[in-house]
């Protein structure tokens, strides 16, 4: 093999390269020498591995210890094995009409891969895809920044021009074939070798810290990509919505109850529970809501480090472990159960889009621009979401449940979260580049927006207060996932799950009941402070929403909903009427 390998290497004979001058992909005019697809492809991954690398070397050397000759021996054989691999990839592509332009493409997505990983310290995986696809175009402006054009230009455009300028020989086809066969098996061979030489090495850092393979630069977007379109559009079967709780049906106590309930969900946005004043946090970030005796469970995990993954997650029947989005797209959810019940259902949205769980509900989306209040052409502030709110209570004489979409801390403009009188704490991060800022200023911004928040729930708990007189209100609040502030390195959310820090998966839930909710439900408010403590998640929100509209169903599990335990004896002693 090596021999083999060596053929292809050396210098190829006159007949070969006057075959491969003829099939050149330009002249080689301006001094410029052509070289073969071989050995320009084994250049490229050299490149990829020394400059679009650097997150993976720095992350390497924070997890290993090694020192002296071995050290710099097994550093050497993971270059290797990245080169291997890269020249593998890119070889399956060396053909005159592909090689070129897919390079092409590496290059722009690889420099803003660099960037990600360098300055917000986050990996790349399908959940991170699935982001940027599921993104609008307000969420990735506040991305843009002048960092992030200069390494598109640095190491996106830069390169595709030097690429285009290099003029390529491509061997006659059968021979191209045969070449691009001993490489790869060259490539093959190599990386066992480094694989196996140092076994005792890459097989604890592979298992231990699959961070490391987030952030190997292409290969963990391009994983990612296929790993989403599988899930996406992999499947032979069609996405047809699967109906669940076909049996959901009101208990005899909701049905006999002379009051109707309305019940909004606010569904928060990047907000971490450590940074609510209420869960003792240092600021004294939400006085609002301690003035209103609001109840904070202070112990909550979300489902996902993402909106894309936590918001369909939080709504639908599956658990975290069980959860996918293929599963979420093709199964009803909460709100269908209700509906079907006969509650009638609202969503509300002021983010990107509610990830699918609105469609077969009434759903609206705040409109920016035309002088609207709290907003503008860059978007709204949350208030915008209690406007016309009245008018929709009013128009539904059936119990009702408002679902608020938020746009809460959303970063890395933190700054963009609140109007300018909430601007608490100073001085304040006002760029997106947030490695560039002070730790002060950054958690400033980020803390005025909880601040934002928390005034925006009072407001919402006033709302049901002026309409207390007729319905029976309440109010739950839970954030879909947390935000890293610079600990470790780490910037934004959307981590892996299992290697996501607690900052991105640790919660803020609150919940607020009006007296004659409280009576009327049955609800020990005692009881539920007594687990303001205990461990609770996503996976509670299903089952505790149809817990509080009284919903019997198949798919109800009484063990997940929190209030269960903690219904007075009014609502212990009411049957749940039998699925009809």
């Amino acid at each position: 093999m090596e021999q083999g390998l060596t053929t292809v290497l050396r210098q190829p004979s006159p007949a070969t390269q006057d075959a491969c001058t003829l099939t050149a992909s330009e002249p080689s005019g301006r001094g410029r020498h052509a070289v073969s697809s071989t050995r320009f492809v084994m250049l490229c991954a050299l490149i990829l591995v020394a400059a679009y690398n650097f997150p993976a070397w720095h992350a390497l050397q924070g997890l290993l210890a090694l020192n002296g000759l071995g050290s710099a021996l097994f550093y050497l054989s993971f270059a290797v094995l990245l080169w291997s691999v890269f020249t593998l990839l890119l070889t399956l592509v060396s053909f005159k009409y592909t090689l070129k332009p897919v390079l092409s493409v590496l290059a722009l997505l690889s420099a803003g891969a660099v960037f990600f990983m360098t300055d917000y310290g986050v990996s790349i995986d399908h959940v991170m895809i699935q982001n940027l696809f599921e993104t609008d175009l307000g969420e990735a402006g506040d991305l843009l920044s002048p960092a992030l054009i200069a390494y598109f230009l640095f190491l996106g455009v830069l390169p595709i021009v030097l690429l285009w300028r290099q003029p390529i020989m491509y061997a006659p086809v059968w021979l191209g074939l045969r070449h691009k066969l001993l490489i790869s098996g060259a490539c093959l061979v190599i990386a066992a070798s480094m694989l196996g030489g140092f076994y005792s090495i890459y097989a604890p850092l592979f298992r231990e810290h699959p961070v490391i393979r987030h952030l190997i630069n292409p290969t963990n977007y391009l994983y990612g990509l296929q790993k989403y379109a599988q899930e996406r559009w992999g499947h032979k079967e069609s996405l047809l919505v699967t109906p669940i709780g076909l049996d959901a049906i009101r208990t005899s106590t909701a049905v006999t109850n002379g009051r109707k309930s309305l019940i909004v969900f606010v569904v928060g946005e990047t907000a971490r529970a450590d940074h609510f004043g209420i869960n003792g946090y240092e600021r004294d970030t939400t006085p609002e809501m301690s003035k209103l005796g609001v109840l904070s469970l202070r112990e909550v995990t979300s489902c996902g480090t993402s909106t894309s993954v936590s918001v369909p997650c939080m709504f639908s029947m599956f658990g975290r472990e069980a959860y996918s989005d293929r599963k979420a797209k093709t199964h009803e959810g909460l709100l269908d159960v209700l509906q079907r019940a006969g509650i009638s259902v609202y969503w509300k949205e002021n983010n990107s889009d509610c990830k699918g769980t609105c469609l077969r509900v009434p759903n609206e989306t705040v409109k920016t621009g035309d002088g609207r209040a709290h907003c503008s052409q860059e978007g709204c502030h949350d208030e915008a979401l209690l406007e016309n709110l009245q008018q929709i209570i009013d128009g539904k004489e059936n119990d009702l449940f408002i679902v608020l979409h938020t746009m809460g801390s959303h970063g890395p403009a933190y700054y963009k979260r609140y109007p300018a009188d909430f601007e608490r704490f100073t001085p304040v991060c006002k760029t997106k580049q947030l490695n560039a800022c002070p730790t002060e200023a950054l958690i400033n911004a980020y803390d005025n927006s909880i601040a934002y928040t928390d005034y925006f729930l009072a407001q919402v708990v006033k709302l049901l207060e002026s309409n207390s007189a007729k319905r029976d209100t309440a109010m739950v609040y839970v954030s879909d996932h947390g935000e890293s502030l610079g600990e470790k390195g780490l910037y934004l959310h959307a981590a892996p799950y299992a290697l996501a820090p607690r900052e991105q998966t640790h919660v803020p839930m609150l919940m607020w009941f009006s007296q004659s909710a409280r009576n009327n439900w049955g609800i020990d408010e005692g009881c539920l402070r007594a687990k303001q403590n205990d461990a609770f998640s996503h996976d509670n929100i299903f089952h505790s929403f149809l817990g509080l509209f009284e919903v019997g169903s198949s798919v109800y599990q009484s063990q997940l909903d929190l209030f269960h335990s903690c219904k007075s004896s009014v609502l212990a002693r009411a049957t749940r009427r039998p699925p009809g």
